[in-house]
């Protein structure tokens, strides 16, 4: 999208463009900014329950690296649970979010979408996060404490 609409640009500057018949369509494209900011919301929100359930977030177990196992995980089923809790809140705030944009009936400011529509995308990776959360938390729970591999290895 942003390539599209700065060759548009570049090839709509130059000169000979304008003596051109047919190719006055040829510019930026509009409203660039805001289907790229939606697009890239709608990614990030569909792909982060595939990244927790293949066990793709990055950790950082400095503290815990030489503790005896059982402290190593009793702290990953901490973090799964407060993952899951967190989850849940922000699936939450994101349905009231999509009720006060639908509410007031706000959109983007040059192609007039809906912002709603970035929410209820929001909502549904959220959601499925939420879900893949529970899974890892009760995976964790059930893991063997002399178990090498982690929940999410396969």
């Amino acid at each position: 999208m942003t390539v599209c609409s700065i060759a548009g640009r570049w090839i709509a500057s130059l000169p000979y463009l304008s003596a051109l018949p047919g190719l006055d369509w040829v510019g930026p494209v509009s409203g660039d900014y805001e289907l790229v900011e939606m697009g890239t919301a709608t990614a990030i929100f569909l792909f982060l329950p595939y990244c927790h359930l293949r066990g793709g977030h990055v950790t950082v177990d400095l503290i815990v690296m030489h503790a005896p196992r059982i402290v190593q995980r009793a702290t990953a089923v901490i973090a799964e649970v407060l993952f899951t809790v967190v989850s849940a809140i922000m699936t939450w705030r994101l349905y009231h979010g999509l009720l006060d944009k639908q509410r007031y009936m706000e959109t983007s400011m040059l192609l007039g979408i809906p912002l709603w529509w970035g929410y209820a995308a929001g909502i549904a990776g959220f959601a499925l996060l939420t879900l893949v959360c529970l899974y890892r938390s009760f995976a964790s729970l059930r893991a063997t404490p002399d178990s090498d591999t982690q929940v999410g290895d396969a």
